[in-house]
């Protein structure tokens, strides 16, 4: 049986990427997306994830506007959250499905659901403050001594640093850090094999790519990373990430501390056969 699985999201170049891996593996059952401020505004990811779906054929999964936060980072994903591109994308008929997302945590999760929080943790923070238990939780953020947006910290953590603090303390995540993903790159090999409409959404995030050097020590203007996609492999095929347990918690900048709650964190992978696993289903 296919596993149940709803995607937290900031759609987002690699959100996007991280949304089409899940639509099209039979492994799992998309049953949501749930939208967070993120990449752009609440807005923004809430009509991004809606056009997302509809291009991928996948209408049937309702789509849940959750909470808005204090910015975004349009100059990575552009204006619009996927590089200019997102109202070519088809309008979705079936419109929004609420925004009241702990009840819809509240009455969708089972002890086989796993969610995957790939944007700030603002709505599953918000869950956890409600009574609401995640029997798996996969999140894409922190970094090991390693940041994104400060030297020490990432930007999913860092935009809602008290929200990263309550599920570190209280939502016993797996973590996904950027010391992983930013080894996963998506080249330009990869980008022509999948999807086009895809690969077409990457523009300002390859040219923010190219222009920063601190994230782009190997010629990664040459692809982009899929940071995202990454964890949500991870949902689909579990095993697929190498996790160890470390003692961590967050600061009040959004960084990953050492600290005394336990937490699994993936620290490795087959990246080459978990890149052709991913261009087979991102693929037309």
């Amino acid at each position: 049986m296919a596993t149940p699985l709803i995607i937290d999201t900031d759609p987002g170049v690699d959100d996007a990427f991280a949304i089409a891996l899940a639509a099209r593996s039979p492994e799992v059952d998309l049953e949501g997306l749930t939208t967070v401020f993120g990449n752009v505004g609440l807005e923004h990811t809430t009509r991004n994830a809606l056009r997302l779906l509809a291009h991928l054929g996948r209408t049937d999964v309702p789509v849940v506007k959750g909470f808005e936060g204090p910015g975004g980072a349009a100059d990575v994903h552009g204006e619009d959250g996927l590089g200019g591109q997102a109202l070519t994308l088809p309008e979705n008929p079936k419109g929004l499905y609420g925004d009241d997302i702990v009840r819809f945590f509240a009455d969708n999760l089972t002890p086989d659901t796993v969610v995957a929080a790939i944007g700030p943790l603002t709505n599953i923070a918000h869950a956890l403050d409600a009574g609401i238990e995640f029997p798996r939780l996969i999140v894409m953020g922190g970094g090991l001594g390693l940041g994104n947006m400060t030297a020490r910290a990432e930007f999913n953590f860092w935009a809602d640093a008290e929200a990263a603090q309550t599920v570190i303390r209280r939502g016993n995540p797996i973590i996904v850090p950027l010391n992983l993903t930013q080894r996963c790159i998506a080249d330009t090999e990869f980008l022509a094999n999948v999807d086009p409409v895809l690969s077409n959404l990457t523009g300002t995030y390859r040219a923010y790519l190219a222009s920063h050097s601190e994230q782009n020590m190997s010629g990664r203007e040459e692809g982009i990373l899929i940071h995202d996609a990454v964890a949500v492999a991870e949902a689909i095929v579990p095993g697929t990430l190498r996790l160890k347990t470390h003692g961590l918690d967050i600061d009040d900048e959004g960084a990953l501390v050492e600290g005394k709650h336990q937490v699994e964190v993936a620290e490795d992978c087959d990246w080459p056969a978990l890149r052709a696993f991913m261009e087979q289903r991102l693929s037309v």
